[in-house]
């Protein structure tokens, strides 16, 4: 990405840290099918880890904001996030089971995620200072109020909730698919995010990505890759979203490098980045020549087909 205004950035993640246990499928789900697995074990996965690492390697300070069990999993997520650069000041411990995420992953790259179905807490502490960015995927209302002060002085950016919970941000990232029969994406993002909103980042898959605002509306393709594992895609996109954000990058440029932190991510079998991503921020590969077809300034443009 373009060379402005670089430097170490604070960044605040209130996102879960997640023990995942990966099932490798032999073939895609089907409705009553019977299928062969291979079981390969946990491995670090969650939105704070999937979007906090590669911002770690970016050389920027990161804390996630999250809470995990006082058990041999709690201790072991804290263990991996911490070997790989992760603050973990904020993270919480609570008097209970960490658990696992079950994570089939097809023959084809895409993922079934299995969670057990919990409430939604925030930990007690959460840190009020400004921030370069504070970005918020988790679940619940509860979240709006310090959404609103932080947004007061911190960029604060925001997954798309998958229920109508208020996000106040200015920056709010959803996928097209998700948002189902939304028929007016940019009207809906401003019912949750509020007048603050000044644009929605919405992912298309292989498809690309396009960015929307009350006055223009942005796309760039998706860098073309060979899917190898699609979990943590979308939290990598994040990441690079933020990372151009905070660096001052226009919003064309930082949907090109969400896509290039993304494709990294596909490319491997790993929640987390991959140490492609890290030679990629190291300037050791070449960027792909679909981010160079660029479309921009459009006022009117139609979503990709």
């Amino acid at each position: 990405m373009p060379e402005v205004n670089t430097g170490r950035k604070t960044m605040v993640l209130l996102a879960n840290l997640n023990c995942d246990h990966v099932l490798q499928l032999d073939t895609p789900l089907t409705a009553g099918g019977r299928l062969h697995y291979r079981d390969d074990g946990r491995r670090l996965g969650g939105g704070a880890a999937n979007t906090g690492i590669g911002l770690c390697w970016a050389g920027h300070k990161v804390m996630p904001v999250s809470r995990v069990g006082r058990d041999e999993a709690g201790d072991w997520l804290l263990q991996q996030a911490m070997g790989l650069g992760l603050k973990l000041d904020y993270v919480e411990r609570f008097e209970g089971i960490t658990g696992e995420l079950l994570v089939l992953v097809d023959s084809l790259g895409e993922r079934t995620i299995l969670r057990e179905a919990r409430v939604p807490v925030l930990p007690a502490r959460l840190p009020g200072e400004p921030v370069d960015c504070l970005y918020v995927n988790t679940e619940g209302a509860e979240v709006a109020e310090y959404m609103t002060a932080m947004n007061a002085h911190s960029l604060v950016v925001s997954q798309c909730p998958r229920q109508p919970w208020p996000r106040p941000c200015r920056i709010m990232i959803a996928s097209a698919a998700d948002l189902g029969g939304v028929t007016d994406p940019w009207m809906h993002a401003r019912s949750l995010a509020g007048d603050s909103l000044e644009w929605l980042v919405l992912t298309h898959g292989e498809q690309g990505a396009e960015a929307i605002s009350a006055g223009q509306r942005l796309y760039v393709p998706a860098p073309t890759v060979e899917v190898v594992d699609a979990t943590g895609a979308g939290d990598a996109f994040a990441g690079g979203l933020i990372h151009a954000l905070v660096n001052g990058a226009a919003m064309s440029e930082c949907l090109a490098e969400a896509g290039h932190w993304a494709a990294c991510t596909l490319s491997s079998s790993s929640s987390i980045p991959s140490e492609r991503l890290r030679h990629y921020l190291a300037g050791e590969l070449n960027s792909a020549p679909a981010t160079d077809k660029l479309m921009k300034n459009k006022a009117n443009g139609d979503r990709p087909e």
